[in-house]
């Protein structure tokens, strides 16, 4: 599998021992990656993927207008919720944005997240955002143009894994697409969102060029066992 096209950018706190099962779950989420330009993900291909595991029952609820869906695969793979939120923010900088996307991921993880996760989350998302360029180098971020004559926007595609704390054997893996699309026109322009300076943040935060942002993001939480093999 090592020749499969690179679709995920891989967010990892996990121990030794669970990284080979991650890096199974990435690929197999890629498989649902379209790869026609420009490269898009497609969900419900990837929940039927997941519901033809053997030995998968699934329950789905609604509770308070988040759709829980419940997969129950002995003790390989629990899928435990699926949760998606659109944000419109006018005349925002993209700091803003990266800050409600990481509001965003604390609700929908299962485990706490300490301050340095936090942070390091925010900077994931952050630097593939003021590097898109990169981004699509590596393979996890794609160009495309909207409705609206005058916008275009940029998915992200990123698996999050986090340890069980209670479970030494498991881990929470979040699949998640981030689609942030803004009033901006042509591609090359998205490259002046990148920091013009090697001042600190705070600093930064305050010069930012704004723009219109809608954000789309998407995901789905599951539990692996690492002995589960796709």
């Amino acid at each position: 599998m090592s020749d499969d096209p690179t679709t995920f950018n891989q967010f990892s706190k996990l121990p030794q021992n669970l990284v080979m099962t991650a890096i199974q779950v990435m690929q197999f989420s890629g498989h649902f990656v379209d790869l026609k330009q420009p490269k898009t993900f497609h969900w419900d291909q990837f929940l039927d993927g997941i519901n033809n595991y053997k030995g998968m029952s699934i329950n789905c609820v609604t509770f308070f207008r988040l759709r829980l869906t419940l997969l129950v695969l002995g003790d390989d793979l629990t899928f435990d919720k699926y949760q998606n939120n659109t944000i419109n923010q006018q005349s925002a900088t993209v700091s803003t944005m990266v800050d409600k996307i990481v509001d965003f991921l604390r609700v929908v993880l299962s485990i706490a997240l300490t301050k340095e996760d936090i942070d390091a989350l925010t900077k994931n998302i952050d630097t593939t955002f003021r590097n898109l360029r990169e981004a699509k180098d590596h393979g996890w971020a794609d160009f495309s143009t909207s409705n609206s004559s005058s916008n275009s926007s940029w998915e992200y595609r990123v698996l999050f894994a986090f340890p069980n704390p209670d479970l030494p054997d498991f881990f929470y893996s979040l699949v998640t697409t981030i689609k942030l699309e803004a009033d901006i026109k042509e591609e090359s322009s998205w490259w002046g969102l990148q920091h013009k300076s090697a001042q600190g943040m705070n600093s930064l935060r305050s010069l930012e060029e704004k723009h219109n942002f809608q954000q789309a993001i998407s995901g789905r939480e599951t539990t692996f066992n690492k002995s589960i093999y796709f």
